[in-house]
């Protein structure tokens, strides 16, 4: 996908050399562009992505001071010499007693090609040289593509050594913990993520649990995560795979996490929309049902609550105070039956269901506290003592497998209860 332009600086006389070098046509995706000289000149050296010179006959001491005056830090530098010369730089390398020697080391030199060479030879190296420098832009541009995708992403995203050590995250990652790349390679869970510094004594590379399990099992593995992110805790969705070494043995992990709370929070809300009743709050019809099917199987009571009188509330005081009702119902059940389930099932009916076995004076006498608890709420209300709740009951071993026969069991009884009441 790339194009690389090389700029050659050819240094010397070998001119029947640097032909063989100029007539090599440049491999896919590059383009070569020669400029020469017998000397080296500033503005040129500056200029060259690679520079090849033929040290034959120079003064190598004039040649690196000029090198290291001009040459750009990544251009590629291939020495042509003859063995004489060569054992003289290698010997000022290793003794680095001189200020020349100083100078080469600092060239970072690519390769030294030693003369005299044939034009199968020159071919050869050349060859391999381009093959050489190919491998590094592609590298270049694997690393590219590597950073270019996790950094687009909005997601937490990391690498780990077997240790836990993370050895490379993503732009996302860093400023969720607040820290440079810098700060992070290297280093482990509980410092990246601030631990309190008594878990962070206990040491460094823990929590390893999930990296653990993912290199035992050598395939990618989701988890579920909490993590404190800035002053919040955050609910993640991570996904982690193993890193594979050469020889096929797991070196690490790599994991993306998706952050979502947010998800969660809006879940619950669709959840509790579903299954309440936006008056109130109580749970509504459906989630009866819902409730009776997940239920074990055993003994269930079930009291049905109905108002009397609730539509003259409407029409004298207006829908405002028939909500006000409703609730007040709400909200007394709620708090004096916490355990049981309460849900309202129709405009003005009520439902209440415990789980458990009972004897009928125990229902009847539940039955009755009832009617009396509602009754006594409405009579502290100027606007509603004219209203009254009838509740009827109905009790099975196997609540479960006979639910509607006990609802129609309890609305028989609240109805004579209402008959009784007119």
């Amino acid at each position: 996908m790339y194009h690389c332009k090389v700029c050659f600086y050819l240094i010397g006389e070998s001119d029947h050399l640097f032909k063989n070098l100029k007539e090599m046509p440049p491999l896919p995706h590059f383009t070569h562009e020669f400029t020469e000289s017998a000397k080296p000149e500033e503005a040129r050296v500056e200029q060259a992505d690679v520079i090849v010179i033929d040290l034959s006959g120079m003064d190598a001491e004039q040649i690196l001071n000029v090198l290291s005056a001009h040459k750009k830090k990544e251009a590629e530098l291939i020495l042509l010499a003859q063995k004489e010369q060569i054992h003289t730089l290698m010997a000022q390398k290793s003794t680095k007693n001189t200020e020349t020697a100083d100078r080469q080391l600092s060239l970072d030199v690519t390769d030294i090609w030693t003369l005299p060479l044939s034009d199968e030879e020159v071919r050869f190296r050349f060859g391999k040289w381009q093959e050489n420098y190919k491998m590094s832009k592609d590298f270049w541009q694997n690393r590219n593509y590597l950073d270019t995708m996790i950094n687009s992403v909005p997601h937490l995203v990391w690498f780990k050594d077997k240790e836990g050590a993370h050895m490379k995250v993503n732009d996302y990652f860093c400023k969720a913990v607040n820290k440079t790349m810098e700060q992070i390679q290297g280093r482990g869970h509980y410092y990246i993520w601030d631990i309190d510094p008594e878990e962070y004594a206990k040491g460094e590379f823990i929590c390893m649990e999930s990296e653990y399990e993912v290199m035992e099992k050598r395939q990618t593995c989701v988890f579920d995560e909490n993590v404190k992110i800035g002053d919040s805790m955050r609910q993640l969705k991570t996904y982690k795979s193993p890193l594979f070494d050469l020889d096929g043995s797991v070196m690490g992990t790599s994991g993306v996490a998706i952050d979502v709370t947010q998800e969660r929070i809006y879940e619950q809300m669709i959840i509790k929309n579903a299954n309440t009743d936006f008056l109130t709050g109580l749970y509504n019809r459906r989630y009866v049902y819902e409730y009776i099917d997940q239920m074990d199987e055993g003994p269930l009571t079930i009291f049905g609550i109905d108002l009397n009188k609730f539509k003259s509330i409407n029409d004298t005081y207006g829908h405002q105070e028939g909500d006000r009702v409703l609730v007040l119902t709400a909200d007394v059940l709620r708090n004096n039956m916490p355990e049981a389930l309460i849900a309202r099932t129709g405009g003005d009916e009520f439902l209440i269901a415990m789980e458990g076995e009972r004897t009928e004076q125990e229902i009847e006498k539940t039955r009755k506290w009832i009617e009396e608890l509602v009754d006594q709420t409405y009579a502290k209300e100027e606007n509603f003592r004219e209203i009254s709740a009838s509740v009827g009951a109905a009790h099975s071993s196997e609540g479960k497998a006979s639910f509607d026969r006990l609802l129609g069991e309890a609305d028989a009884l609240m109805y004579r209860e209402k008959e009784r009441k007119r």
